[in-house]
């Protein structure tokens, strides 16, 4: 049951501020040994505060906060605040470590104005005097939140967010919208050792966010809520699945690689796909490693199933934070999706995210979002081999423009866009929609090639 809040006018709104000052006013009697800590997210700089490091940081505080019969409440503005019984203070110590270490590009994890404040964590030993003040600052948040609560609901939003009553209208229009114009590829290549020449691993498919937004719900933000767009996806997994069983292509890839729900692997669409391909072409099943984390019994079940089918298993979705933070080798998955980022090239940082690809293994990884050539040269001097990104798709389309008849009558910028889609307009303006389909083999300079 929560508690009331104080003071408060109209009915109570049910928040994590709500529910700490609950827990917080339930343990005033008994207070001996309790730790609180408060984690100030909220004063780290927006492009260092996206929702998929604050996720990475409370898996990271979850076991401490468990192993010391403690709870941990998520505030609206990001800050994160987590109470413990008489924890080891040394494990207190070592897990604040880390969450600067995960965040560490932002300035506010080395703050020091000189007024021996730490301005990224405060402590509240709620055994002693700090008892009231900890109370004090739950009272303020909660009231805090009430009032984003009730502008929010008072405010007139650029669109309706996806809910229960929404979504159903929005699956009848996918069940009736031809999602195959929706449809985007894009090509992976792994660059052999000891060889000069990269060829494609596998073409990725998948339906990009914006596009089917437009399409299918221009007025609703249909990632406004994650459980219900998960609902959602697990519908637009079965229609891409149809379409691309039913899709015309002048050479398949050598490998379909998909983007799918842990529960659409055991839908029938699944096995219609499967059964579609036959042996033509291998496949792939892209994992999101949030929802690996979230269904992990669900993700063995899953994977054994497609291993023993002769299938790839891709946990995609990481970056340099989940994989020097997270043990994902525990998963034995056939390869892991880590996003290139710049700053993985400078100094300390370069050395720390390869030393933390090692224990998986350079040929299991595979770099993606690599948007030039820097990121598949440091790549290769760690012997990671497999790359995917805006860079390779320049590659592989100068590669066509080498080989084409008609190759002057295009740009390099036209022939990028035509190898993205499977169907319109861009393809059909394509003079040799067969070397769109096909799966070159291309030379690379002999020099890279030695370096991996």
């Amino acid at each position: 049951m929560n508690l009331p809040v104080p003071d408060a006018a109209g009915p109570e709104i049910v928040t994590q501020e709500s529910l700490l000052l609950g827990a917080a006013e339930r343990i005033g009697r008994i207070r001996d040994g309790r730790l609180a800590v408060q984690v100030h997210l909220s004063r780290l700089k927006p492009q260092n505060r996206q929702d998929g490091h604050i996720r990475i940081a409370l898996r990271m505080l979850e076991p401490m906060v468990n192993a010391y019969r403690g709870q941990m409440f998520l505030l609206g503005d990001s800050d994160v605040v987590f109470m413990v019984k008489d924890p080891n203070p040394v494990d207190v110590e070592n897990m604040i470590f880390k969450l600067r270490a995960l965040f560490s590009k932002d300035p506010l994890t080395y703050d020091d104005e000189g007024d021996g404040i730490d301005h990224f964590c405060t402590w509240f030993d709620l055994g002693g005097s700090d008892y009231d003040r900890f109370v004090d600052m739950a009272r303020t948040a909660t009231a805090v939140a009430r009032k984003r609560s009730r502008d929010k609901g008072s405010a007139k939003p650029a669109s309706k967010p996806l809910d229960a009553k929404s979504l159903g209208g929005v699956l009848e229009r996918l069940s009736s919208l031809d999602v195959t114009p929706l449809i985007q590829r894009q090509s992976s290549i792994v660059i052999r050792e000891n060889s000069a020449t990269a060829e494609v691993l596998f073409q990725e498919f998948f339906v990009a966010m914006f596009e089917l937004q437009k399409a299918l719900a221009p007025d609703v933000n249909l990632l406004a809520n994650r459980w219900l767009f998960q609902h959602l996806s697990q519908t637009l997994d079965k229609r891409v699945l149809g379409a691309l069983s039913q899709l015309k292509l002048k050479g398949l890839p050598p490998c379909y690689s998909l983007n799918l729900n842990i529960s659409t692997v055991l839908s029938k669409a699944f096995d219609q796909f499967e059964a579609a391909i036959g042996d033509r072409a291998g496949i792939s099943v892209e994992l999101q490693v949030l929802d690996v984390l979230a269904d992990s019994r669900g993700y063995y079940a899953v994977r054994d199933r497609l291993r023993g089918k002769g299938h790839q298993v891709v946990i995609d979705g990481m970056n340099e934070l989940t994989l020097q933070f997270m043990d994902v080798a525990q998963f034995e998955a056939d390869l892991y999706k880590v996003a290139w980022s710049p700053e993985m090239r400078e100094g300390e940082h370069s050395d720390a995210v390869g030393a933390a690809v090692a224990p998986l293994g350079a040929s299991k990884v595979m770099l993606a979002r690599c948007d030039s050539e820097a990121a598949i040269q440091w790549g290769l001097e760690r012997g990671i081999q497999r790359f995917q990104g805006r860079y390779v798709d320049a590659m592989l389309a100068a590669y066509t423009m080498a080989m084409c008849p008609k190759a002057a009558q295009c740009t390099l910028q036209q022939c990028i866009a035509r190898h993205g889609v499977v169907t319109g307009a861009l393809r059909t303006a394509c003079y040799d929609n067969d070397m769109l389909d096909s799966s070159p083999v291309m030379r690379v300079p002999k020099a890279r090639a030695k370096e991996a």
